[in-house]
């Protein structure tokens, strides 16, 4: 990645525009940008694509894992038609198991309950911090869609150095140390952005290769390119497929 000229970025960028526009559903198009980033991109260990949207919106299956979620955090209460859930729309990776959303058993949809909760989750609390995201609208009901991003600006999660990475509580900002040593992980990082009717989507990278935050601020553009390829399917409501 880091030896990826700008007209390689471009024409990637292209490519990706041309192949996710005839994409029937949003969630068809992240799995179709996941797939081709690890294709041009093969030291991405894992890479995943999220959009955020209201409890009420997602597929049964998708809702039920997230009541699951609420529950064991004993606090099902909180989970209700407009609580945002950070939803698992496309997956590709080094294992068989994470080239299909439905098969993620941790991640295919985990309501925002709280602040208190999202700030216990040391990863998802980096991520939505380094998006500008206020946690405190999970708890009075604002739109989790940044002010930069509905401006239309795109933003950066970055995490240099996954093994040794710890948040100011002291806890690693990855949490699953062990993915991260079986698979060698060293950078991760984010590219996130608003669609204009607020909905937020992430694509998250879990790279072999150390990058340094000059290489990582070149890829945010790419969800742009995402965006306006797939901002029909997003207001049409065509999500899910």
């Amino acid at each position: 990645m880091k030896a990826a000229t700008w007209p390689e970025l471009e024409a990637f960028r292209v490519r990706l525009t041309t192949e996710i526009s005839q994409a029937k559903s949003l969630c068809a198009a992240a799995q179709q940008f996941t797939d081709l980033f690890v294709e041009r991109f093969p030291s991405v260990a894992l890479s995943r694509v999220f959009a955020v949207l209201p409890f009420e919106r997602l597929p049964e299956h998708d809702r039920n894992v997230a009541r699951g979620f609420a529950e064991r955090v004993g606090t099902p209460a909180l989970l209700g038609p407009k609580t945002p859930v950070l939803s698992l729309l496309g997956s590709r990776g080094a294992l068989p198991a994470w080239n299909d959303r439905s098969r993620s058993t941790g991640h295919l949809a985990i309501p925002l309950l709280s602040k208190e909760l999202v700030e216990g989750a040391p990863m998802i609390a980096q991520l939505l911090a380094d998006l500008e995201v206020d946690l405190a609208c999970l708890d009075d009901g604002r739109p989790i869609a940044s002010r930069r991003m509905l401006g239309s600006t795109n933003q950066c999660f970055y995490v240099s150095r996954a093994k040794e990475a710890r948040d100011s509580r002291g806890r690693f900002i990855i949490p699953s140390q062990d993915f991260v040593a079986e698979h060698d992980i060293n950078t991760v990082f984010g590219m996130a952005g608003s669609y204009v009717d607020g909905t937020v989507v992430v694509a998250i990278s879990f790279t072999s290769e150390p990058l340094d935050k000059l290489t990582v601020d070149r890829f945010p553009s790419i969800i742009s390119h995402f965006k306006m390829a797939t901002s029909d399917l997003v207001m049409r409501g065509a999500v899910y497929g």
